[in-house]
């Protein structure tokens, strides 16, 4: 089976690196030439190589587990894109690449019928993706399967099937944090370290948020509610409000009688008040944050990824905490957010969610062609995430 990876920078790696140790044959695209080495590092053996794609005796070149495509966008733009695409008619589309260009490519696989999923996180850009995937799509899509959104969303989801029944399922809570190894690293007033795109980061907590709240989603203001965590895994931390981390959860929540469900960032206690102070009080600019980010906390060189969820009915609460260290291969936002990814991505290669899936009342039903995290058979997801989790 083929999958194609669209956008091969440090999640576009670890994804490609995924798919290939899953089993199937990987399609490198990036505009980049560094995509070239890093589609390298990831598939072994896979040839690499520039071509405009008017010239297909170079697919000769093709090795056993993959081939890399070097799109030149100045001169030939998405058009090339799409000529890579319906020539090699991979089995599923994912996309790594910035929010601005996932969601041409999104409504070009939708078009010309190729399973697609993404890593999202951006809220408009999703809900256009999966509003036109309703109207148009012949196969599944599948928006915002990162980490937050995404792991953490089918926690949760499985969270819920686990205590469903009987008394209404009162809340849903949903946190992650990406964090410097704070043992391991210097402390800064902000006690943290960058993990991931700091663009997206400063987005995370400028933009407003939605959270359901007494049976209604709200949108309520970005590091608002902040409150104390403590976990058996990883200690006292604070979690707050950030955007994008709930996606469709809410209304899939909301359908069904839930009359909380929210999803926040954990951090190290105290970073929260800094960051509100510097973005609200003092109005600073995007650039001045990112170098407040970048030169000030700099980048973590060992991180770790905590993910936590929970749901509460009456007095019974279903809570699941997972700590993803860095390796020698990847770091833990990498591991943490490709692998999830990856593994549900090859089950919509595989067409598991083509057709019909069974309902807890016994009659059949056809999957919607926009997926949500309700539809993951979580015990096939996980046995594939486990697998990839201990191969690194």
């Amino acid at each position: 089976m083929k999958a194609a990876v669209l956008g091969i920078g440090r999640m576009g790696t670890a994804i490609s690196w995924a798919m290939k140790e899953l089993g199937f044959y990987v399609i490198g695209v990036d505009s980049n030439s560094e995509g070239a080495d890093n589609f390298r590092s990831s598939i072994e053996g896979a040839a690499s190589f520039s071509n405009d794609l008017t010239n297909f005796s170079l697919i000769k070149d093709r090795t056993e587990w993959g081939t890399f495509y070097l799109i030149q966008e100045a001169s030939h733009g998405t058009k090339t894109l799409e000529d890579a695409l319906s020539f090699e008619k991979p089995d599923i589309v994912i996309s790594s690449l910035p929010y601005h260009q996932t969601e041409e490519a999104a409504k070009w696989c939708i078009d010309n019928g190729m399973r697609y999923c993404d890593l999202g996180g951006k809220v408009d850009v999703s809900r256009s993706i999966n509003e036109y995937a309703k109207k148009k799509a012949k196969v599944p899509v599948f928006t915002d399967l990162g980490l937050a959104p995404g792991w953490v969303n089918i926690l949760a989801e499985e969270g819920y099937r686990k205590l469903y029944g009987g008394a209404e399922i009162t809340s849903v809570e949903m946190m992650v944090g990406g964090l410097p190894d704070y043992l391991e690293s210097n402390e800064n007033p902000l006690r943290y370290g960058v993990t991931w795109s700091v663009d997206g980061l400063i987005n995370e907590y400028k933009d407003d948020c939605l959270v359901l709240e007494d049976g209604k989603i709200k949108t309520v203001e970005g590091m608002s509610g902040l409150q104390d965590v403590e976990g058996e895994s990883f200690g006292q931390m604070e979690a707050f409000c950030t955007s994008g981390g709930a996606s469709h959860t809410l209304e899939s929540m909301r359908e069904r009688g839930v009359k909380n469900c929210f999803y926040k960032t954990l951090r190290y206690k105290g970073h929260r008040d800094i960051v509100r102070f510097l973005i609200r009080d003092c109005g600073l600019e995007d650039e001045v944050l990112n170098r407040i980010f970048t030169r000030g906390c700099g980048y973590a060189t060992k991180d770790e990824v905590i993910v936590v969820a929970r749901v509460h009915k009456d007095n019974k609460t279903w809570n699941e905490e997972k700590v993803v260290k860095v390796d020698d291969r990847f770091s833990a936002m990498q591991r943490a957010t490709a692998f999830p990814a990856s593994a549900v991505a090859a089950l919509m290669a595989e067409g598991v969610f083509d057709g019909e899936k069974s309902q807890c009342r016994g009659y059949w039903d056809c999957f919607s062609k926009n997926l949500s995290y309700k539809d993951v058979p979580f015990e096939e997801f996980d046995k594939k995430l486990t697998s990839l989790f201990a191969l690194v």
